[in-house]
């Protein structure tokens, strides 16, 4: 994923969503907020990007955000993934895989993220 970050920061981070769709699954994206104090409606309008693949602009206009409060609030998901990511021992990897394979890799990830979206108070 850091390797990821530095790749985009030279972009404009929703062109590279708008052209290559969702980046992140619902666990992931659970990964990716852990820790963080984000609203409702910002979380809402997070997701709808990283994990649906909505487009910017569709974003702005349903929640009334402005554009410079999204762009910070995706960056700040996604260096917050890095940082879970080094954190737990994780990579986060994409592949193009024959598509019988694809149960078997979602199940690897969701038996190794499970652990890690809990919240600290359900691990006791």
């Amino acid at each position: 994923m850091h390797i990821f970050l530095e790749h985009i920061d030279s972009l404009d981070i929703f062109i590279w969503i708008e052209n290559y769709g969702p980046i992140m699954n619902d666990k992931q994206f659970s990964l990716a907020i852990k820790g963080l104090r984000i609203r409702a409606k910002s979380k809402d309008a997070a997701y709808r990007i990283l994990v649906k693949g909505q487009s910017r602009q569709e974003v702005i206009k349903d929640t009334g955000m402005q554009k410079a409060a999204v762009s910070q609030l995706i960056n700040n998901i996604l260096k917050n993934l890095d940082k879970q990511l080094k954190k737990n021992g994780l990579v986060y990897q994409q592949y193009v895989l024959p598509e019988k394979l694809k149960p078997v890799i979602d199940a690897l990830e969701d038996e190794h993220l499970e652990y890690f979206v809990k919240d600290s108070k359900s691990k006791k």
